[in-house]
């Protein structure tokens, strides 16, 4: 018996651009220019993807959760997330050496760096964009 996921809220353009927008941004255009534009695209980006991408791995570990309910965890852990990380950096030193030490147990050896900047917090606008997205997508999804 097959089992079918219906991931739509994170596999569609919209979710899927911004992760490339953080790929092109982290691996050239922050290297690059290395300046606020930088560090804001990033963050405008990563708060629209990760609620997405922690709703669609809530729907594949809980599938009976419905996709609001997968949208708002994903949104609340994301802006609880987001917020410890910028408002404190004890927490954010702390999240960078356990991404360090995953990275290394898959290969991957290099430095993370997160600085702490309370006028980032700007960026949780897109947690609810995001939510109104997932919703709207699931919603279609539903119809089809």
């Amino acid at each position: 018996m097959s089992r079918r996921w219906n991931l739509s809220e994170i596999v569609s353009p919209l979710p899927l651009a911004a992760v490339a927008l953080l790929a092109i941004n982290d691996a050239w255009l922050k290297p690059t220019f290395h300046n606020h534009l930088t560090g804001k695209l990033s963050d405008l980006a990563g708060c629209f993807v990760f609620p997405l991408y922690l709703a669609a791995l809530l729907g594949v570990l809980l599938p009976a959760l419905v996709p609001r309910r997968r949208l708002l965890a994903g949104g609340l852990a994301t802006a609880a997330l987001f917020a410890t990380l910028e408002l404190w950096p004890a927490a954010a030193v702390t999240f960078c050496a356990v991404n360090a030490e995953v990275a290394r147990w898959i290969g991957i050896d290099r430095a993370f760096r997160l600085t702490s900047d309370p006028t980032d917090l700007l960026a949780l606008v897109m947690v609810p964009v995001a939510y109104l997205f997932g919703v709207r997508r699931a919603s279609a999804a539903a119809t089809t």
